[in-house]
């Protein structure tokens, strides 16, 4: 059985070569250019010879609506595989890329099988999210008699199945722990020649709310209000590949060299059982709770910011306090933050 992966972030990446070394998948990959240093990333893939074939998509090219529906409705996909047929399709955000791309490979094998994966705890329960190119390239594929991307979904790859609320039938991805052979690939990926030391005690994670789905929640704000209570020399910024790093240095504070390593392979390479971890919306803290043996204390600090105006935000504000007040969910050492006291 061949695998094809369509993979937009870190994460997602993490997940399938996880589940092709776990499950002993037959796989090829696409990453694309919504991932930042991705021709660096693919030629590090490349050194593992974990994957049969790595193709590149750009994801960024601006095509008019009419090629767009065009290429969803009869598929296009990067050379490096369009000779392949694949039994299986794996991805996360199902956008007009990846429709594009099941397009293609539909036709090469009508029986393919669709699979969604995680990216991350919070990721399954992520809003459903449309456009007018998809809308109108699915009701022509129905009118052509052609399964649908969307309507395809038989099963979600998850590392905590109990979280799966989605009606989809979990499929077990094998959890991750610093003994796990997917290590060493990951520091080939991710971590080549680099070198990771932590000595400050608390590390703040950014987020993307101050630049997306909404009005800015205050994140900044919040680390600079924490670096004044703990130190500056105290605490470290892990930036969100999405977030501005200028801003956090300008402001005098410290940030993490390592921010273009995902927080998960860090996480698997270090002890950080005695650092605190604050953020105020990341899913990061929540996604190797289940898998690390020595947890740090966390703390979600969306209380001491403003949510009202970035429905995101709100949403996710949500999920977590639910996961969190789950004691069926067995998460360690994870606290809400009232007060900046607190630390």
């Amino acid at each position: 059985m061949k695998t094809l992966f369509f993979c937009n972030t870190n994460y997602q990446l993490i997940v399938a070569i996880q589940i092709s070394i776990s499950l002993k998948k037959n796989s090829s990959i696409i990453v694309t250019n919504a991932i930042k240093n991705c021709e660096e990333i693919i030629s590090n893939l490349k050194l593992t010879g974990l994957f049969e074939r790595i193709a590149y998509l750009d994801v960024k090219n601006e095509y008019n609506s009419f090629e767009l529906v065009r290429r969803c409705v009869f598929g296009y996909a990067p050379e490096e595989i369009k000779e392949y047929v694949f039994d299986e399709f794996v991805g996360f955000n199902f956008d007009i890329p990846s429709h594009m791309v099941f397009a293609f490979f539909y036709d090469k094998n009508r029986n393919i099988v669709v699979n969604k994966m995680e990216e991350g705890l919070m990721s399954l329960n992520t809003p459903k999210t449309s456009c007018r190119v998809i809308e109108v390239s699915t009701q022509i594929r129905r009118f052509l008699h052609k399964r649908n991307l969307r309507g395809s979904v038989s099963g979600v790859y998850c590392f905590s199945p109990k979280v799966n609320k989605s009606g989809i039938p979990s499929i077990q991805i094998p959890l991750i722990n610093k003994y796990s052979e997917i290590k060493d690939y990951l520091n080939t990926v991710f971590c080549k020649d680099r070198i990771f030391e932590y000595k400050e005690r608390y590390i703040f994670l950014s987020c993307i709310y101050d630049v997306e789905g909404g009005e800015a929640i205050g994140e900044f704000e919040l680390a600079k209000a924490i670096a004044d209570k703990v130190g500056k020399n105290n605490l470290l910024v892990k930036v969100h590949p999405r977030d501005d790093k200028e801003k956090y240095i300008s402001a005098g504070l410290k940030v993490d060299e390592n921010s273009s390593v995902p927080f998960e392979v860090i996480q698997i390479n270090n002890d950080f059982s005695d650092k605190i971890l604050i953020t105020t919306l990341s899913g990061s803290i929540l996604n190797f709770n289940f898998v690390l043996e020595n947890v740090p204390v966390a703390y979600y600090g969306y209380k001491l910011c403003v949510l009202e105006g970035n429905s995101l935000a709100k949403h996710y504000k949500c999920i977590i306090e639910q996961y969190v007040n789950d004691a069926d969910l067995g998460l360690r050492n994870i606290k809400i933050l009232e007060s900046i006291e607190e630390l």
